[in-house]
């Protein structure tokens, strides 16, 4: 079952079956997302970027990054799974494609999270056979440790241990992705 919370104070939460406990409130979450906004302002300014978004996860974080955004852009979708309950690194399905050509444009793939790689590796290589003029990565959250692919994303709003973790988009399950805040599993 899942518990609705409320929005502020709550430093335990289950959902589903697990417990988790507060890791980075909202505040925390915004001021990576602005950091990350300071950065492709001054990079991609004259560039008239594609930005593609990896749903389901990433909603929240290319939502609250397109609001910084000082510039014209395009924003398009794009649905990945490659998660089984709290494991990564299964096989990569695609299930909603991209609509746009990105033949020489700019893009930026937004992702929510970047643990194994092996996601973004696979999207990567497929976009780079479409021959984009340039393509970046910005993720909310990036788990260093737990990298098995040869891909650096170019824009880093936070860097984190390799615990799981729930909420501002990621799930456990399909729960929990409406929380403001992001939680870590209590084990």
């Amino acid at each position: 079952m899942h518990l609705i919370v409320k929005r502020s104070g709550m430093t335990e939460i289950r959902v589903r079956d697990k417990k988790f406990e507060l890791f980075l409130p909202e505040d925390v979450i915004l001021k990576g997302i602005k950091t990350v906004a300071e950065s492709i302002n001054r990079d991609l300014r004259d560039k008239n970027p594609l930005f593609i978004c990896v749903l389901n996860g990433a909603f929240m974080f290319a939502a609250d990054l397109m609001k910084q955004l000082d510039f014209p852009c395009e924003v398009s979708f794009i649905r990945l799974k490659s998660y089984q309950g709290t494991k990564a690194g299964g096989a990569v399905k695609e299930v909603q494609g991209l609509n746009e050509s990105i033949e020489n444009r700019h893009v930026v793939i937004i992702e929510d999270i970047i643990d194994t790689g092996h996601t973004m590796y696979y999207l990567m290589e497929k976009m780079k056979g479409e021959h984009p003029a340039s393509l970046k990565v910005a993720t909310l959250l990036f788990k260093p440790t737990a990298l098995q692919s040869d891909i650096r994303p170019d824009y880093v709003a936070i860097e984190i241990p390799n615990d799981f973790i729930v909420g501002y988009g990621l799930d456990y399950d399909g729960h929990g992705r409406n929380l403001n805040s992001i939680y870590k599993i209590k084990e």
